[in-house]
């Protein structure tokens, strides 16, 4: 008797619970979301951890298009570059997560990307074309 309570037992638990079914949404018509994520260089996305795993930064390169003045680079259709940044803190509470865009930039290379005092860090990047390259940092608060 034990045997078919325990067997009724897991049938009626099993019908009760359902698996989470996946669900394919459509975000082609959000503008924005749709514009960075076809625009961004997968082989130059940095990520970094900061004061022991308390900050995450993500660092997403994109070809700027919007950013581009009309007349940046007449007859070669190069753009400007971008940097989307991306904080957050550990776990997953992306609803205190930070994001910044750091646009217009020629060439750039980010040269390091370093802890000042929590929450906040640097991010230092070296840009502009040939024989005129500048250095400079940006101080970002990830909190």
């Amino acid at each position: 008797m034990k045997k078919v309570i325990v067997v009724l037992m897991i049938g009626i638990l099993n019908l009760s619970c359902k698996a989470q079914q996946p669900i394919l949404k459509d975000l082609s018509k959000d503008n924005d979301t749709n514009y960075i994520f076809a625009r961004i260089n997968p082989a130059n996305i940095i990520t970094k951890e900061l004061y022991n795993r308390g900050l995450f930064a993500t660092i997403y390169e994109i070809s700027d298009s919007k950013a581009t003045p009309d007349n940046f680079s007449d007859g070669t259709e190069e753009f400007l570059l971008s940097y989307i940044i991306s904080i957050v803190e550990d776990g997953d509470y992306y609803t205190g997560s930070k994001l910044y865009k750091l646009e217009g930039l020629i060439y750039p290379r980010i040269l390091e990307v370093k802890e000042t005092s929590y929450p906040k860090f640097s991010v230092t990047i070296e840009h502009g074309i040939y024989g005129n390259r500048k250095t400079e940092s940006f101080i970002l608060e990830g909190k």
